[in-house]
């Protein structure tokens, strides 16, 4: 392969493309490639909503520290190269080029999926860059996904909401044994959800992992207030304090690093405004945990005119319990097609708006830029504009309405 989207075509063509859980395959290379055992501390963050942002702040407050960070997260928005990051910058295409080279030599006859490149190549980029600390985000559930074949040195659960059922099950109790998966007996876990499952202390208990849980063991009392916008992200933030501190005897941390970081700290689409007249806001929402969140944020931030929403969903998400969830935050509605084989079409969303009682107005539209045009032709500056639902419409919408200078396209 000569390039990394030759590479990306060649995994997506000839491999495991969809989602296919077990640790099997990935040891059997990463044994081969000498990726087994990790020199330096490895934080793993998995949950349902809060993985990237928790990720965010850590990887800041380290770097502020003035550690070498790996941060490996998923999925990217813009450029693959996001999902592997060094000291918070992409990492360039060569450097994942040699990685996958370096994957492909050892995997032999053993078919990896999609993800499980991507993890190996993460790891391998790291201990060539000589990183002091690894940060991994669990790409689904937790047990059996690729970045559980190392043991995490702290493991942080944000949240546990009811998200992909057809692989972790369609009960919070269910998801969070999942998740508690990424667990170890006699390291620390940092629980951030305010009402975990039961599933959560009863496995940390079982394996003997000293569970850290919020509203008992911490608080977010003394945590400012981070960069990143909504209420959730201050009990994120306490998350991240809580994890490092318990590295303190590795990493240890100042308070004036974490008091930057945290100020400092930003994330593409995450209530991500773009524009301030009218407000463009993105964010990844894609599930009910997450909606409450928006639309909380919404309620407690009104606007003098209309909230638009630029909206479409993956097929297989809760889309009735989102769309009951953000129904009262809308005055209007544009759907968009999304570029994926797990897309529900216009009409067939539409439909289930309706039959979900949404009355206000909806517009269809073939793309993202048909859809951003006729926004802008609509809105003053006293409106608002939320793009939502799908990682896929957060980039369709940075594409089309964000420069690569980060200014907003007119």
């Amino acid at each position: 392969m000569k390039t990394l989207d030759d590479w990306l075509r060649w995994q997506e063509t000839q491999f495991l493309t969809e989602i296919k859980l077990g640790l099997e395959r990935i040891r059997c290379v990463a044994g081969r490639m000498g990726l087994l055992q990790l020199p330096v501390p490895l934080l793993t963050v998995g949950g349902t909503n809060g993985k990237g942002s928790t990720c965010a702040m850590l990887t800041r407050i380290l770097l502020l520290q003035g550690y070498n960070v790996g941060t490996y997260t998923s999925p990217h928005l813009l450029r693959y190269n996001e999902r592997i990051a060094l000291n918070g910058v992409p990492v360039r295409n060569a450097d994942i080029c040699a990685a996958f080279a370096a994957i492909d030599k050892a995997r032999d006859d053993i078919d990896l999926t999609y993800f499980e490149f991507g993890t190996l190549a993460a790891v391998w980029c790291f201990l060539q860059a000589k990183v002091d600390v690894i940060v991994l985000e669990v790409g689904l559930g937790g047990r059996l996904d690729a970045c559980n074949l190392w043991d995490a040195d702290v493991a942080v659960i944000t949240s546990i909401g009811i998200d992909h059922v057809e692989w972790l099950g369609s009960t919070r109790e269910a998801i969070g044994y999942e998740k508690s998966g990424i667990m170890r007996a006699g390291k620390p876990v940092v629980c951030g959800d305010s009402q975990p499952p039961a599933s959560i202390a009863s496995e940390a208990a079982r394996i003997g992992a000293n569970l850290l849980q919020f509203g008992q063991d911490f608080s977010a009392e003394h945590v400012p207030q981070p960069a990143l916008v909504g209420d959730v992200q201050r009990q994120n933030a306490a998350v991240v304090v809580t994890a490092l501190q318990q590295l303190a005897d590795k990493l240890p941390v100042t308070p004036a690093a974490i008091a930057e970081g945290l100020a400092s700290v930003s994330l593409m689409g995450r209530m991500q405004r773009i524009l301030a007249e009218p407000v463009v806001i993105l964010d990844v929402a894609h599930n009910p945990h997450a909606a409450n969140e928006l639309a909380a944020w919404l309620k407690k931030n009104p606007v003098n005119g209309k909230t638009f929403a630029i909206f479409s969903i993956l097929a297989d998400k809760d889309i009735a319990g989102v769309l009951k969830i953000m129904a009262a935050q809308v005055d209007e509605w544009h759907v968009v097609a999304l570029p994926s084989h797990r897309a529900i079409s216009n009409d067939a969303l539409v439909g289930l708006m309706r039959a979900n009682r949404v009355e206000q107005p909806i517009v269809t539209h073939a793309d993202f830029q048909i859809a951003w045009d006729a926004v802008r032709l609509s809105t003053e500056k006293q409106d608002r504009v939320v793009a939502f639902g799908s990682f896929l419409v957060v980039s369709g919408m940075l594409e089309v309405a964000v420069s690569p200078t980060g200014l907003v396209k007119h």
